[in-house]
């Protein structure tokens, strides 16, 4: 029975990833207090991407029972289908109205993905990067404690 436990625990990372991930990166952010001047930055290989078919963009927010809102509004600047940076504002739903917090829990951490967009990189020999830093008016915003990107191709259905 052990060898089967084993056996489960080193193939259940490599049997849960799609084939259809391009990327996937977190950000920590330190002590849970993110800064408004503090804006992380997600540089994507462009080979990773280089594709004619669109990709899917979500962002993966992972807050804490200290986060106090219901919303987390970012502003997301990203350069993957253009040589200049495009902005985004969004509103990112983190509680209901009841204050029951969205996405899945463990160890007082709720982990929640929302999706942004789906785009058409363009074929440039450049660096993408995509660009987060929060719009709140707390300086240090409390609460979150990481912030990633996810990219995959194909319909994330």
């Amino acid at each position: 029975m052990p060898i089967i436990a084993l056996v489960t625990i080193v193939l259940l990372p490599v049997l849960s990833c799609t084939g259809d991930e391009l990327y996937f990166r977190y950000q920590q952010i330190d002590k849970g207090n993110w800064y408004r001047d503090s804006t992380l930055l997600f540089p994507v290989d462009s080979l990773s991407l280089a594709s004619s078919q669109p990709v899917y963009l979500s962002l993966e927010i992972t807050t804490s029972n200290g986060y106090p809102y219901r919303d987390l509004w970012l502003l997301v600047e990203q350069n993957l289908t253009d040589t200049l940076f495009l902005a985004d504002t969004l509103r990112v739903v983190v509680a209901d109205e009841s204050g029951r917090r969205k996405g899945s829990s463990a160890g007082g951490l709720y982990q929640l993905t929302h999706p942004w967009q789906q785009l058409l990189p363009v074929d440039l020999n450049q660096g993408y990067v995509i660009r987060i830093r929060h719009m709140m008016l707390d300086d240090p915003l409390p609460g979150i404690e990481r912030a990633g990107v996810k990219i995959v191709a194909g319909d994330p259905s």
